[in-house]
């Protein structure tokens, strides 16, 4: 029988750090970590930043081009990081996104301000992984970047990574504490 694991995902604009942790929740266990491209070269890399100054229509649709393909090469990578748990015998049940879940202004808003630019960046990247997420039967879960942690998650986090060697990012860090809640739900 599968033991049980979760994903945990940083999204970054056209990249993200994922982790696997299997359990049981008491003793975790790093499964799998990896860089997963969301940009497979076709388009820009920052589809608004692109869209900047161009007409409204011709704006939308490359921001739908890029996000399709952003799709595409999220679901990819995480096809291959659910094969690698498999291959290790866990079946992941859930996905924890680090990254706050917020509405944005219409694109012609969006356009007008470098703030929005990249805050619509991330939206698209975090999106695009959510989605893949759903798409292979993930249950998908926020955590805020920003948000308190429990200091003994964050040890757990902390000591996984050091069994696991460099590189240990910030990032991988805090997709593994929210693999870990995604573990314990």
């Amino acid at each position: 029988m599968a033991r049980r694991a979760a994903l945990g995902i940083f999204p970054h604009t056209s990249w993200a750090a994922v982790v696997v942790i299997g359990g049981p929740a008491d003793a975790p266990v790093l499964v799998d970590r990896r860089r997963i491209e969301l940009n497979d070269g076709s388009t820009p890399k920052q589809a608004y930043h692109a869209a900047e100054g161009s007409t409204e229509k011709a704006a939308a649709a490359l921001v739908t081009k890029c996000a399709a393909m952003m799709q595409r090469c999220a679901t990819a990578g995480l096809i291959e990081a659910l094969a690698a748990a498999r291959d290790a015998g866990y079946t992941v049940g859930a996905a924890s996104i680090v990254a706050d879940v917020k509405t944005l202004p219409p694109l012609a808003s969006i356009l007008r301000s470098h703030m929005l630019l990249h805050k619509a960046e991330g939206d698209m990247s975090r999106e695009a992984l959510s989605e893949a997420a759903a798409s292979n039967g993930l249950a998908v879960h926020y955590m805020s970047p920003k948000g308190t942690r429990d200091p003994a998650l964050v040890e757990v986090a902390v000591t996984l990574g050091r069994t696991a060697g460099p590189p240990w990012r910030k990032d991988q860090k805090e997709a593994a504490v929210g693999a870990l809640i995604a573990l314990g739900a």
